[in-house]
């Protein structure tokens, strides 16, 4: 399903949420208020991590189990946030968990390769086509950093195009008003053609979701991005594909389904099982250009914790239990808790839309607040979201978990169609 709604922000001042609904929130969650106080004296904002932060406060979390979190009330919620989709099969998966502490009295990491390293990237290598070599980062937003470096020096070019609503990580090449970025509408092929087609464009590479994930959850058009991988090739331009959050919706990626074959692929979130990582995969002629003592003229890249054996060995337990049978779980419970939403929304008289890529969905409301009072009322609910409407969905969700989601849903809508705000 797609949206016209307006997709919000990856960081911004959120709308303010109904008097009402703040007032029940806090009323219910004080130790979370208290929290929030004394993260504040020592943490500007009170945060280290800016879309952890909504009004009034955040719920502090204290303990996750699968599909449930608990906050420092002891309150209980059921988990659609999984860490902004890195959690596939919920909070100390028990394959994750008995690996990591199989590993930690062995050591955890060392200035030398390890086998552990090896077999995630052999598991990705495997998964993933387009993918013949690997090299690791500590984050999503590394692995964008070292891809623009890659194209740079593969291409002798320095610009980069992106799209309008990407979101390739938080450093400042990448954010509105970076000099070396030109950005095109997102699904607009006629502008892509025309940055390209000039003879000085400059660009190294194009830098692309297979859909937009912090811009709302808006898949490509049929064919638009075959289009843009083209265009780019025919001008010598490297094609790049952010399937940090994309990967766990198909055993090769999104780029398995839509049939694409990027030059490089940037890959976090769900390879590290929950702990800090990221990678970039691709081409073996690309990937050589990072290895200092092979080659020439090289990409310096260094990382005193890249390919950190605990998110490795948590990365190739977390992989090997997402198969093909475990993604088509997912994906189809997704499609039906989004009908199930919708459904929700017509009976509470609250117009809504949802996107939808895979297991990946974001509900879109029209009216000035509704996601803010949304989001409170399905905490209030015990309906764990993200405050833009974000939905990613774990194989930790049972049948019954996914009902009680949905009936929590319809509750919070008709609480937002009562809402003055």
């Amino acid at each position: 399903m797609t949206s016209t709604a307006p997709a919000g922000d990856v960081v911004g001042a959120p709308a303010k949420a109904d008097d009402g609904l703040v007032r029940a929130y806090r009323d219910r969650t004080p130790g979370s208020a208290a929290s929030f106080e004394a993260a504040r004296r020592v943490l500007p904002g009170g945060e280290t991590r800016a879309v952890t932060t909504y009004p009034p406060y955040p719920v502090v979390m204290a303990e996750g189990h699968g599909a449930r979190l608990t906050d420092v009330d002891g309150h209980s919620y059921l988990d659609l946030v999984n860490n902004y989709t890195a959690m596939v099969h919920g909070s100390a998966f028990a394959p994750v968990t008995d690996a990591v502490a199989e590993l930690l009295p062995r050591g955890f990491a060392f200035a030398s390769p390890h086998p552990c390293q090896v077999a995630l990237a052999e598991l990705l290598v495997t998964r993933i086509p387009s993918v013949h070599r690997v090299r690791f980062t500590n984050s999503g937003t590394e692995a964008a950093l070292l891809a623009a470096r890659i194209a740079s020096r593969a291409t002798g070019r320095r610009r980069l195009l992106m799209f309008d609503g990407a979101y390739h990580g938080s450093a400042a090449l990448f954010l509105p008003g970076s000099p070396d970025v030109v950005r095109a509408p997102w699904n607009d092929l006629d502008a892509v053609a025309a940055v390209l087609g000039q003879p000085d464009h400059g660009i190294a590479a194009v830098f692309a979701e297979p859909f937009l994930g912090a811009g709302g959850v808006r898949p490509a058009m049929a064919g638009f991005l075959a289009a843009v991988a083209d265009l780019a090739r025919d001008r010598d331009v490297l094609f790049v594909l952010d399937e940090v959050q994309g990967l766990r919706n198909g055993p090769g990626g999104e780029q398995g389904r839509l049939g694409l074959t990027p030059d490089l692929t940037l890959l976090g979130k769900i390879i590290g099982g929950g702990f800090p990582i990221g990678a970039v995969g691709g081409r073996t002629d690309l990937l050589e250009l990072t290895v200092a003592a092979l080659t020439p003229g090289y990409v310096a890249h260094a990382g005193t914790f890249n390919g950190h054996l605990a998110a490795a060995v948590a990365g190739v337990m977390t992989l090997r239990h997402l198969d093909a049978a475990a993604i088509s779980r997912l994906n189809d419970a997704a499609a039906a808790l989004a009908e199930r939403i919708l459904a929700g929304a017509v009976s509470a008289g609250c117009p809504a839309e949802v996107t939808r890529a895979g297991s990946i969905m974001n509900v879109h409301l029209d009216g000035p607040g509704q996601l803010a009072d949304l989001h409170l009322a399905l905490l209030l609910n015990g309906v764990y979201t993200t405050p833009r409407g974000m939905i990613n969905l774990s194989t930790a969700l049972g049948p019954a978990d996914l009902d009680d989601v949905g009936a929590a849903y319809e509750t919070a809508f008709t609480m937002v169609r009562h809402s003055p705000s």
